[in-house]
């Protein structure tokens, strides 16, 4: 009886365990702390004409464990902050035949599936929201874990913190916005979204 007891309470304990290394510590995406050092762009490169809009207007977070590889996470980027090195192009842009920014104030990526590839690579399966469209995609997705510590600290920074890259292209009439004959030639029919950011659990 007593063993039946003493294995029973080594079951519950180690399902407990199991639990406990399967959550996810939450990093937050924080302008404020990395400030230039996030930054999503999106890249046209049609006949014509090629350029790149960024912004380091990203916020949201990451939830990652980095024994057990489990990931979700929220990321949000502000299109009425998009810069492509021109203020007439931004302003055409931001307009309701492009993003519609005062329309739909926000680009959206949301991981719903998280699977790990090799080292640091994942494959993630989420919904992408753009000009008030939202697709389910798949994206490679590579996460670096930086465990709080001397070399964090020597960078200027306190507690754990993940870097986040990402890197594909979208269609843009799949999202509901189409390309006027004006422009035609200048602005790509797919292109080329990349982020790279930072998020820290203190």
């Amino acid at each position: 009886m007593k063993i039946q007891k003493t294995l029973s309470v080594l079951a519950i304990a180690s399902a407990f365990a199991s639990i406990a290394s399967a959550q996810q510590h939450k990093f937050e995406i924080d302008a404020k702390t990395f400030g230039y050092r996030n930054v999503a762009s999106i890249e046209s490169v049609a006949d014509f004409e090629t350029f790149t809009g960024k912004t380091n207007g990203v916020t949201g977070y990451i939830a990652f464990n980095s024994k057990t590889k489990v990931g979700s996470g929220k990321i949000v980027v502000d299109p009425k902050s998009i810069d492509t090195g021109i203020p007439l192009r931004n302003e055409h842009m931001q307009s309701a035949g492009w993003l519609d920014t005062t329309k739909y104030p926000e680009i959206v990526f949301e991981a719903a599936k998280v699977q790990a590839i090799k080292g640091n690579d994942y494959k993630v399966t989420g919904s992408f929201t753009l000009h008030g469209v939202t697709k389910k995609i798949t994206v490679p997705v590579t996460v670096r874990y930086s465990a709080a510590g001397p070399a964090n600290k020597a960078a200027g920074f306190e507690g754990d913190i993940v870097r986040l890259t990402t890197k594909f292209n979208i269609v843009l009439a799949d999202y509901g916005i189409t390309i006027p004959q004006m422009a035609a030639g200048k602005v790509a029919k797919d292109v080329t979204i990349s982020l790279s950011t930072y998020a820290i659990s203190k």
